[in-house]
């Protein structure tokens, strides 16, 4: 497992850890990359770069390399571990789907949220479990990152994205960019409700302070500041 990726392991998981690695060795993941090598003479091409290591950028990863599609990165601007909403400006103190749902398992038992839970706490906790509290969710999005070493560049962000012969050149900026300008034959857009574009604020708050008198729902928000 990947270094990089690793993440604090609570006891319980290594017998899941091993199981999920047989269970992919059965499925040959990862298999060889057969894509062959796409040349430019200004540096490598990735065959995709995926914008973005939360959740969605994250089981992209998993199902293109289990394809076989390996020459492949992945780039997020949030630190290690706050990638998404889920710790940084997600309110709700759970998540609304029903713990039952697969996520981003991909057909992997052994990568559920259930297999993670119970590995943990037991059967008993799952049954006793109503709604995954938000916070724990970011939990197994990390398990799930270390598990799989998944090789998420964080502190990195793509400013600009421009056709040029026939690849897409990305500018990339962030205290974590090794290099001003990478290329690849395809982008993966996984970056959530950012992908909308900029928050759309009304004109009549604009000219008055942000944070002192107003916030977006998307900013980091005092809420002891506004008690009273």
């Amino acid at each position: 497992m990947n270094e990089q990726t690793r993440v604090d392991r609570p006891e319980g998981l290594a017998a899941l850890e091993e199981r999920l690695a047989t269970d992919l060795a059965a499925l040959n993941y990862p298999p060889a990359n057969w894509v062959p090598e796409t040349r430019h003479a200004d540096g490598p091409v990735s065959d995709v770069v995926i914008l973005g290591g939360g959740m969605c950028g994250l089981v992209a990863a998993f199902a293109l390399q289990r394809a076989g599609i390996r020459n492949l990165r992945i780039l997020d601007r949030s630190a290690a571990g706050c990638e998404g909403p889920w710790v940084t400006y997600a309110r709700m103190e759970t998540l609304r789907s029903p713990k039952q749902l697969t996520g981003p398992a991909f057909g992997i038992g052994a990568l559920t949220f259930r297999q993670w839970f119970t590995a943990q706490w037991g059967e008993a906790a799952w049954e006793a479990l109503d709604k995954i509290p938000r916070p724990m969710w970011m939990d197994y999005l990390r398990w799930y990152r270390y598990a799989l070493a998944l090789p998420v560049e964080n502190g990195v962000e793509v400013i600009r994205v421009a056709p040029k012969d026939g690849l897409l050149e990305l500018t990339l900026g962030g205290p974590a960019a090794r290099e001003p300008v990478i290329r690849c034959r395809r982008l993966v857009m996984a970056t959530g409700r950012d992908g909308t574009g900029a928050p759309n604020i009304p004109d009549f708050v604009t000219h008055l302070p942000r944070g002192d008198l107003w916030a977006h729902s998307s900013d980091e928000i005092d809420f002891a500041s506004l008690n009273g």
